[in-house]
């Protein structure tokens, strides 16, 4: 990579460090607006408008067309990465306390759409979140787990029972407890409709989409799932991507056998 690549990196950047033009991006990508438009919409002056539509025109982003402001084809793919910086800075603390290497990369590049979701924290409130969220689905509900627990297997019989559509990953690291096997299992085996499993060697999230709502959970710095730290959403482009990666996921599963499992 030469100079001029760094130096044109650096000058983007630089770009998307003023509030004023981060915000007009963001305006921008959902509608051409006038100078005065954005103006009134962002409380500053046309001044500090035109001021910064002009850097921006500079580093191509934006462009003039009949007195309206519309972003470029750079400025548009600009626009969609903003909400990446928006998740790493809102949540600074939780991404340094933990890590995001098992999320693929492909889907690492959306993780902007986490940015509008609840962290829920202590382990407490992210049982009783995953209970409202799991028995309030009516149709699918797709599940990725690390540690199993006897009152989420009830509430997999009871959505199952209700024709709910239920698919379920674990992994070889995921924690049963004897309980779990010796009175969950033989109730779902007994279901006319029994959840479909399948299973990884490792699994390293959590993952938990219902019809309308999702939530995921990620590994801690030594490569844990952190139990008592949970993003949940009902935003459509969250939701779909979590589904998107519990799919992921499934398709590159194989058939599930509980006693590869850790029994507790």
């Amino acid at each position: 990579m030469d100079s001029a690549e760094v130096e044109g990196g650096a000058d983007l950047f630089l770009e998307l460090a003023g509030e004023t033009r981060r915000l007009m991006l963001e305006s921008l990508a959902r509608r051409p607006a006038r100078m005065s438009t954005l103006a009134r919409e962002l409380g500053v002056t046309v001044q500090d408008v035109h001021r910064n539509v002009n850097r921006m025109m500079g580093a191509g982003l934006v462009e003039r067309n009949d007195g309206m402001l519309h972003l470029t084809e750079s400025g548009r793919m600009v626009a969609r990465q903003i909400s990446y910086f928006k998740f790493v800075e809102k949540y600074s603390k939780f991404v340094n306390s933990h890590t995001l290497a098992p999320v693929p990369d492909k889907f690492a590049q959306r993780i902007g759409v986490l940015q509008g979701c609840r962290l829920v924290e202590t382990v407490t409130l992210v049982m009783q979140e995953l209970k409202r969220l799991e028995s309030s689905t009516s149709r699918r509900l797709k599940v990725a787990v690390t540690q199993a627990w006897p009152e989420e297997g009830s509430t997999l019989i009871d959505r199952a029972s209700r024709g709910v559509e239920v698919w379920v990953i674990v992994g070889h690291n995921t924690v049963f407890p004897k309980n779990v096997i010796d009175e969950i299992m033989p109730a779902i085996e007994k279901l006319p409709t029994a959840p479909r499993n399948r299973m990884v060697k490792q699994l390293d999230l959590a993952l938990y989409v219902a019809d309308e709502e999702a939530a995921v959970m990620f590994p801690n710095r030594n490569g844990e799932v952190d139990m008592g730290a949970m993003f949940v959403g009902s935003d459509s482009g969250f939701v779909e991507w979590c589904s998107d990666l519990f799919d992921h996921v499934w398709a590159r599963a194989g058939p599930f056998d509980v006693m590869k499992t850790r029994i507790a």
